[in-house]
């Protein structure tokens, strides 16, 4: 049973070794976290003094968490796993102002955010507070958190 445990400890650290270098599965991190806490239960249960394996494998996913981090830090691995780029600032925004002061009618329900159709155009909505029904006519009056702030028209 010994022979067992520490196989699976060996697979546990290669499996998320793994897991770091190919990009795109979480297979070698599912393998490698079920491996580690089957070897830590066998050698609980089987092996004599097994909470010293245990300890061992705590002390050794420690390390591997420190040794992660401080790759991520040195930018090796910044590419793979925190993302460098950026939207360029002159990309331009959705202008909505066009919209103020034009009629549409309700695509879904405003509770107090949904959608409108303004002549085509869905666009997402705020009621600014009260709830307006799917279907009812708005008119759009303001632009709030890039959101069109719309109120029931008044021939409702």
């Amino acid at each position: 049973m010994v022979h067992l445990t520490v196989f699976l400890l060996v697979l546990a650290v290669v499996a998320l070794l793994a897991e770091m270098f190919v990009p795109g599965t979480e297979v070698f991190g599912v393998v490698g976290f079920i491996a580690l806490v089957v070897s830590a239960v066998l050698a609980v249960v089987f092996v004599p003094g097994g909470w010293f394996i245990v300890a061992g494998q705590v002390v050794l996913l420690a390390c591997f968490a420190r040794f992660f981090v401080r790759l991520i830090q040195r930018k090796q691995l910044q590419g793979k796993v925190i993302l460098n780029e950026t939207l360029s600032e002159d990309v331009p925004a959705h202008d909505m102002s066009g919209f103020v002061g034009k009629e549409g009618i309700t695509a879904t329900a405003l509770r107090p955010y949904g959608e409108a159709d303004f002549e085509g155009a869905r666009m997402e909505v705020s009621s600014g507070g009260p709830m307006i029904e799917k279907g009812t006519k708005v008119r759009a009056v303001a632009i709030r958190e890039s959101k069109l702030i719309v109120r029931p028209s008044e021939g409702n």
